[in-house]
């Protein structure tokens, strides 16, 4: 993640956004990821199977995906026999992204905002 990093260092609002904010909210914010985060969030425990059968990619794709949202504590596992079952954290996305929007607020202030 050395890029972002370097990204940090360029722009005066970065520094307030941890590796750990930066690392939840690229997890989150990729498009089959959060997909998978709203299954889980509307389902609630799920096997890599269950999951893998909701998307037209293989299993062992789903299981990478879900790595990187447990590396980023977005989702949490517990073993069940042989089965491994994936619960969303929802305080920990909505943390995540509240510290998105917070360090963008932060930083650009109302500049950003556009008309809805």
């Amino acid at each position: 993640m050395a890029s972002h990093s370097t990204a940090s260092k360029r722009f005066a609002c970065a520094p307030a956004f941890s590796e750990k904010a930066v690392e939840g909210v690229l997890a989150a914010v990729e498009p089959t990821r959060l997909q998978i985060l709203f299954l889980i969030g509307e389902r609630g425990r799920m096997c890599v199977g269950d999951i893998a059968k909701r998307f037209k990619i293989s299993r062992p794709a789903i299981s990478h995906h879900l790595k990187v949202l447990k590396n980023s504590g977005l989702v949490e596992t517990e073993r069940a026999g042989q089965e491994i079952y994936y619960t969303i954290c929802t305080d920990s996305v909505v943390d995540t992204l509240r510290t998105l929007a917070d360090a963008m607020e932060a930083c650009c202030g109302t500049a950003g905002r556009g008309s809805r």
